[in-house]
């Protein structure tokens, strides 16, 4: 960080300038699994998007861990959905890069060309190791359930960092697993695509400067979990996964043998496996 970026910057964060309509935003991560389920829902609204990934081609290829990257790509946006990150179990080494120094790229960037709001992909794994019967909401403390979890914390604190120091308006998606159906998904841990976007389009409109964090899964009935925090500011759940009580039953099935995954939110994550059993997490090696 530069001395000249230092002044140009320090001091933000008092009053905010009126409210103005975020119009321009930048989806990073856009050729990713969940951007291609929900960038097509963001287009049907009323901003103009500016998609950015590291497979990209032309001016959408971008990697942020290029800080030349950043700036380009966020410049002349209003706000940011950060959706680019290594999304599985690692050895903590390598998840540095992408969950961790794009993430200050970008939050650096988007603070330096005046963005107003971020929105940050997390992920439930932050509350992985919580039991499966557990009562819990966003005020309590996370309970990583592997690295890649830890690692989404750490981003999340990056985010408060410059919420705090330089007043951007930061909401923070703790995101269940987002398919286009309840029954492709982690047992009792889905969301839809379509309440994915109507978290993000509340992120795209919070009062400046706010700082939130969003459990983002669906409804179930029986569920332990209290509705998520996106409810304050009239978020609905659309699409619901329907009886908690049948998709543990699902849990059971698929987890019979392995008690941490049968019993923690986290699942094969928690147990320090990848989805095929192996025990290839809880020895530190890359599994990307």
């Amino acid at each position: 960080m530069t001395t000249s970026w230092i002044r140009r910057i320090v001091g933000r964060g008092g009053p905010a300038a009126p409210e103005a309509a975020v119009r321009r935003v930048l989806v990073t991560g856009s050729n990713g699994a969940v951007a291609s389920l929900i960038v097509p829902l963001l287009r049907a609204g009323d901003v103009e998007l500016r998609l950015a990934d590291r497979t990209g081609s032309g001016d959408d290829r971008a990697d942020l861990c290029d800080v030349s990257d950043c700036e380009r790509i966020v410049a002349g946006v209003d706000a940011i959905v950060h959706l680019a990150a290594a999304s599985k179990e690692a050895d903590a080494a390598s998840l540095v890069a992408d969950n961790t120094i794009a993430v200050v790229n970008l939050l650096r960037s988007a603070v330096e060309a005046d963005v107003t709001h971020f929105v940050f992909a997390s992920s439930m794994h932050v509350m992985g190791m919580y039991r499966r019967d557990d009562r819990f909401d966003e005020a309590d403390a996370p309970r990583p359930d592997s690295h890649y979890a830890a690692s989404k914390i750490h981003g999340e604190s990056l985010c408060r960092l410059y919420h705090e120091r330089f007043g951007l308006t930061v909401t923070c998606l703790r995101l269940g697993s987002v398919t286009p159906h309840e029954a492709d998904s982690d047992p009792g841990a889905w969301i839809s695509p379509e309440d994915v976007v109507a978290m993000i389009r509340i992120g795209l409109s919070l009062p400046r400067p706010s700082f939130e964090l969003f459990h983002a899964v669906a409804d179930y009935d029986g569920s332990p979990l209290p509705a998520s925090r996106a409810a304050r500011y009239g978020y609905r759940c659309r699409r619901h996964g329907g009886s908690y009580q049948a998709a543990m039953r699902k849990v059971q099935a698929w987890w019979h043998d392995n008690e941490w995954a049968r019993t923690r939110r986290g699942a094969s994550f928690a147990a320090g496996t990848d989805s095929s059993g192996g025990q290839r997490a809880a020895r530190g090696l890359d599994i990307r």
